[in-house]
C-alpha cells in the first residue's frame, strides 16, 4: 500500500472497510399449502428467480383473477393477472386449485383478516403464516405462526 496518494496526502487505511459485512438471512417459501393441501407455490410468476406464491382472488365487485406474491420473505411485491386492485380495498382470497377460501387466522392491525398459508400439506395452524387480505395494507406482510398467536392476542376483535 501506497503512503501517498497522487497528490501528495497521506493514505491512512479504515479497518472497517477491509472487514466483511455478515449476509443477512432471506427466507423463502418453497411450499405453502392451502387447508386441503394444493400447493400455491406457482412458476408462473417467478420473483428473482423464485416462484411465486399464487392465490386466486375476487374484488370487492366480485371480479375473479389471480394474484402472485414473491416468496421472499418481507417482499411486498406482487402481480395481479386478470384484477385490478384497489389499495384500501379488501379481496377474497382462495386456492386456485380447489377454491376453497382460505380460513382466517386472526386479525390484522388494519381491521382486515390475515388468512393462513399453510407450511404442510395437512393444514395445520401451527405451521402457517398469514397475508392480510386488505389490498396495500401497510402491515400486510409474511410472518410465522408463533408472530400471528402473538399479533392476534394483542389486536382482538371487538
Amino acid at each position: 500500500m501506497e503512503r501517498f496518494d497522487k497528490l501528495g496526502m497521506l493514505v491512512i487505511p479504515n479497518p472497517r472497510s477491509r472487514t466483511p459485512r455478515p449476509r443477512a438471512t432471506t427466507l423463502i417459501a418453497t411450499r405453502l399449502y392451502c387447508q386441503h393441501g394444493h400447493d400455491l407455490v406457482s412458476s408462473r410468476a417467478v420473483f428473482d428467480g423464485h416462484p411465486g406464491i399464487l392465490i386466486a382472488a375476487r374484488d370487492q365487485r366480485d371480479h375473479p383473477g389471480l394474484v402472485a406474491l414473491s416468496p421472499v420473505f418481507g417482499d411486498k411485491r406482487r402481480i395481479s393477472l386478470d384484477l385490478d386492485l384497489v389499495p384500501g380495498e379488501r379481496a377474497t382470497l382462495s386456492c386456485p386449485s380447489c377454491g376453497a377460501a382460505l380460513p382466517v387466522h386472526s386479525p390484522c392491525e388494519c381491521g382486515a383478516d390475515l388468512v393462513a398459508l399453510f407450511l404442510t400439506a395437512s393444514g395445520d395452524f401451527a405451521e402457517c403464516i398469514g397475508i392480510c387480505d386488505r389490498v396495500d395494507c401497510v402491515h400486510a406482510r409474511i410472518t410465522t405462526s408463533s408472530e400471528l398467536i402473538a399479533r392476534a392476542a394483542a389486536f382482538p376483535r371487538s
